[in-house]
């Protein structure tokens, strides 16, 4: 592959990646919950989902999903349903987390790698996506190791766009450190993605 070609590649992938959705939100609310390294180590779960979903779509997942219309509603619609879970989850009250300097989830390690995996491969139109663009960049016949570093270079960027929101997270901290802030701002956060997951299951519905 040649460097312009690359670049554009990488150039698509940012700005994918930095358009606001539920990943977005997701890292930024763990961020202010429970700071930036414990989002960063949790935000490997999304990049494992979209790695998954990544190679999915290369090896016929995508054209499969377009043949099949019903199964794909029905990975929308579940995709839907859980962006809602998770919304609802942030609107139920929390117990206080003596070790925490903000209200957050309330969960450990694990449980966040796996939301964080659920956010990343609840979205079936990934692979839409990444079988639209892939073929741009992958001549017929192209080599496996040209795969893997697109899809290596769309996981190192997305892992850069989301660290910088984790980071810029960190100003909110401070506002969120009185017990009333912190309440305000998991009910935003939890209202945003029930929206996201309304819109989701709308779009799912009314797509042609």
């Amino acid at each position: 592959m040649e460097l312009p070609a690359y670049l554009t590649f990488v150039v698509i992938s940012a700005a994918q990646v930095a358009t606001p959705g539920p990943s977005t939100l997701f890292i930024v609310n763990n961020a202010v919950a429970y700071g930036w390294r414990r989002a960063l180590s949790a935000l490997s779960g999304d990049l494992v989902a979209i790695a998954i979903l990544a190679t999915l779509s290369v090896v016929g997942l995508g054209a499969l999903l377009e043949r099949y219309p019903p199964a794909f509603l029905a990975l929308r619609l579940a995709g839907a349903i859980y962006i809602i879970w998770l919304g609802w989850s942030l609107l139920r009250p929390s117990r206080p987390q003596p070790d925490q300097t903000v209200a957050g989830h309330g969960e450990g390690g694990p449980m966040l790698w796996l939301h964080s995996f659920g956010v990343g491969i609840s979205n079936p139109k990934a692979v839409l996506f990444f079988a639209a663009l892939f073929p741009q960049f992958l001549p017929a016949e192209s080599s496996p190791l040209l795969l893997a570093l697109l899809v290596s270079t769309f996981v190192a960027v997305k892992f850069m766009v989301l660290g910088g929101y984790a980071l810029g997270a960190r100003h909110l901290v401070r506002l969120l450190r009185k017990p009333e802030h912190a309440r305000r701002g998991r009910v935003l956060t939890g209202i945003i993605f029930l929206g996201f997951g309304a819109l989701m299951i709308w779009s799912a519905l009314t797509a042609p």
